[in-house]
């Protein structure tokens, strides 16, 4: 089962896994936990938000943390367990709420673990890659570093972090106010890339169109999928994010950017059709 070709932060469907690697049916790797035979491999597909059928297991993602439970009925715990001193990896397939893709986090370590007796084993991994500013620099490295330009070099790199050239042109170009709230308090915004920068080329990360002046709060669920915007400026909100927390997280079902140009226009493409955390066909 190769796991090369998979881009961490890409979002992939089971069916489109399965045919990558070889199975005639998705069904093949429908389990939470799936072992290929004779390979020194485990993968887990982790969903937060569950069918209700299903049994509720507390799983969640928290920075590079993931909490994780185990099956109910054990199965796999030692194999868990013991990975390391067997030389097998773990890797992670993680999505917020089920029928929508998987996005691919990469190999995980176990921190701790708790075994269970009437109830599931809970197991604590930390992320190898958390797909933050300096794992992002790290991984790109020798991209960046092979751009002739010292300074154009630099600016790659503090673009990453939302700021030199690329935060000045995107506050020059919204008036230094949020694109949605239109908020006047430059200190306060997020410069947020809208196609992200470890999926974009060096010319997209540093082109203006392809960032928002957001709030924080903004900014966040947009750079989480947890909201898009259409070709209109009008808010999409992703089905992973209950009604019942509009308020308490300072957002507004009917905002809108308030404006959109047309270069603006691939990048929320881009961004409604990978970022967005959106329902699918998929299990």
């Amino acid at each position: 089962m190769d796991l090369s070709s998979l881009a961490i932060g890409a979002k992939y469907t089971r069916p489109e896994l399965a045919g990558r690697w070889g199975y005639t049916s998705h069904h093949a790797i429908g389990r939470g936990v799936v072992t290929p035979r004779g390979e020194n491999l485990i993968i887990l597909f982790v969903t937060r938000i569950k069918q209700e059928a299903l049994t509720p297991y507390e799983d969640a993602l928290s920075g590079d943390l993931l909490f994780w439970e185990g099956q109910e009925k054990h199965g796999t715990d030692d194999r868990v367990i013991n990975a390391r001193a067997a030389g097998d990896e773990v890797h992670l397939f993680y999505r917020e709420i089920h029928h929508t893709p998987f996005e691919y986090k990469g190999r995980v370590h176990l921190l701790s673990h708790h075994r269970g007796t009437g109830t599931p084993s809970r197991f604590v991994f930390r992320l190898e890659h958390d797909q933050g500013a300096a794992d992002d620099l790290d991984r790109f490295r020798a991209e960046i570093d092979g751009v002739p330009e010292a300074t154009e070099r630099e600016e790659l790199r503090k673009a990453r972090v939302g700021q030199g050239r690329f935060r000045q042109l995107l506050l020059e170009l919204w008036g230094g106010r949020c694109a949605v709230t239109g908020v006047g308090l430059p200190a306060v915004l997020m410069a947020s890339h809208i196609k992200p920068w470890r999926c974009a080329g060096n010319a997209e990360r540093l082109d203006p169109h392809n960032g928002l002046p957001l709030l924080p709060q903004y900014d966040k669920l947009f750079d989480r999928g947890y909201v898009s915007f259409d070709d209109r400026g009008g808010l999409i909100l992703s089905p992973a994010l209950p009604e019942g927390w509009f308020d308490p997280l300072g957002i507004r079902p009917d905002a809108r950017l308030s404006r959109v140009a047309p270069g603006h226009r691939p990048f929320l493409a881009f961004h409604r059709d990978r970022v967005l955390i959106h329902r699918g066909d998929d299990e």
